[in-house]
């Protein structure tokens, strides 16, 4: 496995694990909630990365893309490493990220503090998939 695809995959599965925690341990508290939603962004935004990289690497690429999140879920699915649920409920988890991202809202926020718990296990189906695909 390449380096750079090692510490992506690496760095991902860091922050997927802080994440799960923050789930694990998420209540009715704000502070807490808050945190989880930060933990979410982050798992995301490392996990995609991985699977950017480890598509350029394997040149699992069906055809070019612009390396944007929605576009390297697509090749994901194009690539086998996801089925078509699992790309369906990343795209989605994609919308609950830009939404929480580019503006705050109190209602937002406790809704998508409801749904952490299944993006956590989504996200972790994607990274163990990206991490059948790197390994020797």
């Amino acid at each position: 496995m390449d380096a750079t695809v090692s510490r992506k995959l690496a760095n991902a599965a860091a922050a997927l694990s802080r994440f799960e925690e923050a789930v694990n341990g998420l209540d009715a508290d704000p502070i807490r909630r808050d945190s989880a939603i930060l933990r979410f962004t982050l798992a995301l935004e490392t996990t995609w990365k991985a699977a950017r990289s480890v598509l350029i690497a394997g040149d699992g690429m069906e055809r070019d893309f612009s390396g944007q999140p929605r576009a390297v879920v697509r090749e994901c699915r194009v690539a086998g490493l996801i089925d078509d649920a699992t790309a369906t409920a990343i795209l989605a988890i994609l919308d609950d990220r830009n939404e929480v991202v580019h503006t705050y809202r109190e209602a937002a926020a406790r809704a998508l503090a409801e749904r952490l718990p299944g993006h956590a296990a989504v996200l972790r189906l994607w990274l163990d998939a990206l991490n059948r695909q790197a390994a020797p």
